[in-house]
This record gives structure tokens, C-alpha cells and sequence, in this order.
């Protein structure tokens, strides 16, 4: 009878980098190769290769000290968290997902430092309540900032209400303010608590995404597109809106300027405008291109001259 063993089918760049040990090195080897004595131990000792019986992911579960060796024989401790895949030729497969704690508490605390210098210069839009345009702006300049002397990530979104003028014309603009309220909402409950969402017109919003490159990036808004359009806005027992929406986005690399960015992706989901209607679709703007003066393009921007409300702390 085959020996029964937890084996390593396959480890991700990150791992590779924090042990030192290559896929090829490790591939098809007992998960005993890269764990402290006592965890073998334990593993060796609940883990029962049967069905209805403790397996991997309730033995890890209960481990609170999970630690691996590298190939220099040090201990690196993590949190870990055990997700369960689908079986293959009758096997279990289980996902090892390892948080280091200290990067984790830097983290935390440089997202704290941004959303409280996010606080600092924010003004509210007397309509939509949400951050205004120059507020966006100024949140945009210094997460570019930190993209370019950080090993950070960052994306920037408009996002776009489609078939914004019929909606104007059958509504008063008490209810259009609804609706770009509406979509702020639904970005709030969907996106986490260091992203940002604000106004940047009557018919366009801003989202700046923290630690997220262009593929993650492309995922939260295609998810985020598709919630907007399927999550409509109720004024009455009788009357709902439904909101479809265009979205523009580029991954903030440092080398495009703030104000570039933000023109970049307004320039995309005005082209989207004229070409397509009632209809939700996700841009990538990846070129860089001449962009003109404002003036020079006509893309109106309602701007609201009357005193702002500063956000109360």
C-alpha cells in the first residue's frame, strides 16, 4: 500500500521568495520538507487520510503558531489561513494562505496614515455628499507619490453614468443627484474601507483603489460595474432606476502625472459615450496618449460654486 502523505503541488512567487526554495525543488515533496518538527509531528499525528475524518484543513485550523523553515534553516512565522479545493484523482487539495503579521501591522498603519491625510483635505460636494473633484485630485497626487518612493500598487477609476442626459431630461436634478449618491453607495458596500470614491462631475465618479495592480484592478470593476447595473435605485413602491454605467481605468505606475491620469481615463469613457448606449463596458486605458487642454476637447464639467461643506471629523 502507497504511503499517505501531504504533498506540495506547487508554491507562488511570494513563497518562493520567503523560503528560498524553487517550485522544482519542492514539487511532489511531503509538506514535512518545509515545516518545524513539532508541526510534522502534529500532522503526522491527526491528520487521518480518511473520509469524514480530521483532515489538513481542520488540523491547521487549529494550529495558532504556524511557522516554516526556510533553506537556511531560520523559522519564519505566520498567520494562516486554510482554504479547501476541489479534489483531483480522488485527492484533497488545500490552498496555504501565509499573512506575515508585521507586514500586515505596516500595512494597517500606512493605510491609516492615508485615509487620515485623505480626511485632512477633504471637501464634501454639497450635492452627492461624496469627496468633490479637487479633493479626488489631491487624493490621487499623493497616492502617486507613494507608488513612486513605495513597492506599492494603486489604480484609478471614472466611472461613468450612462445615458446621463435622458435621464436629466425625464428627471429633475434632485433625482440624478440620487442616482450618482446611489452608485456611491453601492462602491462603498462593495470596495474596502482604504478606497476611495468621490464626484468628479454631475455624471462621473472618481475610485482610487490602494495596493491594486492592473489585473486585481480590472477584476474589482468589472464585479463593481456589474453590481451597479443590477442593483437599482428605488424612489417609490412603483418606481425604480436602473443604472448602467461606463468605467475607465489605469494602474498608477508613476510615470504618468496625477492630472494625466485622471484626463486619461475622462477621455476613455467620453469616447465610450459616443459610441456606445445602454450598455456597461470595462476600458483599460493602456496607451499613453497627447491629451489637449480641456478647452480645447469641450468636456463639460459642472462645477458647483456655491461653499462647500468641510467633512466633520
Amino acid at each position: 500500500m502507497p504511503k499517505k502523505q501531504v504533498e506540495i503541488a506547487a508554491l507562488n512567487h511570494e513563497a518562493i521568495q520567503v523560503i528560498g526554495y524553487t517550485n522544482e525543488e519542492l514539487l511532489s515533496k511531503p509538506l514535512d520538507s518545509v515545516l518545524p518538527e513539532r508541526l510534522s509531528a502534529t500532522i503526522a499525528e491527526f491528520v487521518e487520510f480518511k473520509e469524514d475524518k480530521n483532515d489538513l484543513l481542520a488540523v491547521l485550523n487549529k494550529i495558532r503558531n504556524f511557522a516554516l523553515k526556510t533553506r537556511d534553516g531560520r523559522e519564519l512565522q505566520f498567520t494562516l489561513r486554510v482554504i479547501q479545493g476541489e479534489a483531483i484523482d480522488k485527492n484533497p487539495w488545500f490552498h496555504l494562505v501565509l499573512i506575515d503579521e508585521e507586514k500586515q501591522r505596516q500595512r494597517n498603519t500606512f493605510h491609516h496614515m492615508l485615509q487620515e491625510n485623505f480626511k485632512g483635505h477633504e471637501t464634501l460636494d454639497e450635492r452627492t455628499g461624496l469627496p468633490d473633484r479637487a479633493s479626488l485630485i489631491k487624493d490621487l497626487e499623493l497616492v502617486s507619490y507613494h507608488v513612486r518612493n513605495k513597492d506599492i500598487s494603486a489604480s484609478f477609476a471614472v466611472i461613468d453614468i450612462n445615458d446621463y442626459e435622458a435621464l436629466h431630461m425625464k428627471h429633475e436634478q434632485e433625482i440624478c443627484d440620487r442616482v450618482h449618491r446611489h452608485i456611491g453607495q453601492v462602491c462603498k458596500l462593495k470596495l474596502r474601507s482604504e478606497d476611495t470614491v468621490g464626484t468628479l462631475s454631475e455624471r462621473m465618479l472618481g475610485v482610487l483603489l490602494v495596493e491594486a495592480a492592473q489585473e486585481p484592478a480590472r477584476m474589482v470593476f468589472n464585479r463593481l460595474r456589474w453590481t451597479i447595473g443590477a442593483s437599482p435605485l428605488r424612489l417609490s413602491p412603483r418606481l425604480e432606476i436602473t443604472v448602467q454605467v461606463n468605467i475607465g481605468f489605469a494602474q498608477i505606475d508613476g510615470t504618468l502625472a496625477p492630472m494625466e491620469i485622471l484626463e486619461k481615463c475622462e477621455l476613455f469613457v467620453e469616447e465610450l459615450r459616443q459610441k456606445v448606449e445602454n450598455h456597461i463596458q470595462l476600458v483599460v486605458p493602456r496607451e499613453r496618449r497627447q491629451l489637449k487642454d480641456r478647452r480645447e476637447k469641450a468636456i463639460p464639467v459642472a462645477v458647483d460654486k456655491r461653499k462647500k461643506n468641510r467633512r466633520k471629523n
